[in-house]
């Protein structure tokens, strides 16, 4: 038996929409077992359960399963409640998938390199920006070509922090996306390519000059902004802070800001409790995870 932990994600951070993506210490957590050949069982501890149907970890299991021609063993999943919030933007269902994904490497006696496991998280996801950082740890940058998911694993700086604001209300991706745009003017377009590579730069050189700069978006936030009730509150809220900026945390709705660990002010500066919101958000100190997705062997 073995126990399975896979981060929590944050893409877009920003600029780099569909392309950046940011591994969380927070996780969903299954236990595998191998069983009789036919044996399929799903147990779940707590009181959510999703049908077997409509459960992420078991279609990406049998997605797996069917890339082998031998024998398949059964197995024993147990479902823990997952510390991820659904329909937030913060990866749920891209850190089910690598799950499941990985309980069938498990089970299957690790057939698959960290690579495939990539491309076929890619597939069943539709893109890497969630799963690369899910697998892998840290920011990761990626993109995709006929052939291959290409990569880049890029370290967080260490002396940054995020606050992540999760509110009492969903959004679909499928919302949120739709309210994007079929096209797009040139300059925006530039601007948001200038914009990523000196957010990467910021990042990786740990000069933060440019960051505040290299934060703003021109491609999805400001479509995704007007389905996120309480959200131009809460950004006006956090440039009276120091606070290098508020970045939409995927497609939404949880929004997330970036400031230097030593930051002792931005509580106070804030005043959550008193800013004019229509619903109820909860501020979390989030650190980045820099493992990726992991097996912890059970005794």
């Amino acid at each position: 038996m073995i126990r399975i932990k896979v981060p929590a994600t944050t893409a877009n951070i920003g600029p780099g929409f569909d392309a950046l993506g940011l591994a969380l210490d927070i996780f969903q957590e299954i236990e595998v077992s191998r069983e009789a050949i036919g044996t399929a069982k799903v147990s779940w501890a707590g009181e959510i359960q999703v049908p077997d149907d409509e459960n992420y970890v078991l279609k990406a299991l049998e997605y797996a399963y069917a890339r082998v021609d031998y024998e398949k063993p059964g197995y024993h999943i147990t479902m823990f409640p997952s510390q991820i919030p659904v329909s937030r933007g913060l990866g749920s269902s891209a850190a089910a998938i690598v799950s499941g994904l990985y309980a069938a490497n498990f089970l299957l006696d690790y057939p698959f390199s960290k690579q495939e496991l990539l491309e076929m998280a890619s597939a069943l996801e539709g893109h890497p920006d969630n799963v690369a950082p899910a697998i892998f740890g840290n920011l990761v940058l990626s993109t995709a070509s006929e052939l291959k998911t290409h990569y880049a694993v890029i370290p967080f700086p260490e002396d940054l922090v995020l606050k992540v604001f999760v509110p009492d209300f969903k959004l679909s991706t499928a919302l949120a996306r739709g309210a994007l745009p079929a096209k797009y003017d040139r300059k925006d377009c530039i601007a948001n390519l200038s914009r990523v590579g000196l957010l990467v730069h910021a990042l990786m050189s740990k000069d933060y000059d440019n960051l505040t700069m290299a934060l703003e978006d021109q491609i999805h936030e400001p479509y995704r902004y007007p389905l996120i009730e309480d959200g131009t509150v809460l950004k006006s809220a956090v440039k009276t802070t120091e606070a290098f900026g508020l970045f939409i945390s995927g497609a939404g709705p949880t929004l997330i800001a970036l400031l230097r660990k030593e930051d002792m002010t931005f509580d106070a500066k804030l005043k959550l409790n008193e800013l004019p919101l229509k619903h109820h958000w909860e501020c979390f100190t989030i650190a980045v995870n820099k493992s990726g997705a992991f097996y912890e062997p059970i005794k």
